[in-house]
C-alpha cells in the first residue's frame, strides 16, 4: 500500500509525495490511498477525497496587460485576470485578446526620434559655424572657409524650418 500526500495548508491541496504505508493502519488526514493522475499541464490537487486535475503554470512566464512587466507563475491554477502568456512586443497595447499595435505610441516614439536627431544636427552645424566665424574673426579663412560658412547657416535653417510634429520628415544634405 501507498499513502499519496497532498499539501493541506493550501487550499487546493496539491499532491506533494508518496510513502509506503502500513497495511494495518489508515491514511493520514493529508494522504489518499488513491494513485493521483498525472498530466502535461496540470497538478493532481485532493479534493473531496479524490484526485482532481488543476491547471499548472508554475515557473511559466506571463506579462502584465497594463505594465508589460514579465512575471514568474509561482501558484496552481489558470493564469490571474491581469495576465497573459502572449509576450507583448515594441509599440504595443492589450485589446482584450491579444497585443495590437499602438500606432499612437510608435509615432510618439518617432517624432521624439525626429526632434533629438534634428537637435543633435544643429549642434554639430552650431559648431562648425563657430569654428568657421573664428576663423574669419582671426582672418585666417579661405574662401573655401567663406564658403563653407554659408552652406552650414543654409543648412541650420533648413533643419530649423522642419516640423518635427510630422512623421515623414526629409532632412536637408549635410554640407
Amino acid at each position: 500500500m501507498i499513502n499519496y500526500y497532498y499539501d493541506n495548508t493550501n487550499d487546493l491541496k496539491p499532491f506533494t509525495h508518496q510513502l509506503d504505508a502500513n497495511d494495518d493502519t489508515l491514511p493520514p488526514d493529508n494522504a489518499l490511498r488513491i494513485s493521483p493522475t498525472f498530466k502535461e499541464g496540470y497538478c493532481p490537487c485532493e479534493q473531496d477525497g479524490k484526485w482532481i486535475l488543476i491547471e499548472d503554470n508554475r515557473e511559466k512566464t506571463v506579462y502584465n496587460i497594463e505594465t508589460k512587466e514579465a512575471v514568474k507563475i509561482d501558484y496552481i491554477g489558470p493564469i490571474t485576470n491581469g495576465f497573459t502568456s502572449l509576450e507583448p512586443f515594441e509599440f504595443c497595447k492589450w485589446n482584450g485578446e491579444k497585443w495590437v499595435l499602438d500606432e499612437e505610441q510608435k509615432n510618439d516614439f518617432n517624432i521624439k526620434q525626429h526632434q533629438i536627431n534634428i537637435a543633435d544636427l544643429l549642434s554639430e552645424a552650431n559648431n562648425e559655424i563657430h569654428i568657421l566665424n573664428d576663423k574669419i574673426e582671426l582672418e585666417i579663412a579661405t574662401d573655401d572657409d567663406k564658403k563653407l560658412l554659408k552652406k552650414w547657416k543654409l543648412y541650420r535653417i533648413q533643419l530649423k524650418s522642419i516640423d518635427t510634429n510630422k512623421l515623414d520628415i526629409e532632412l536637408p544634405v549635410k554640407p
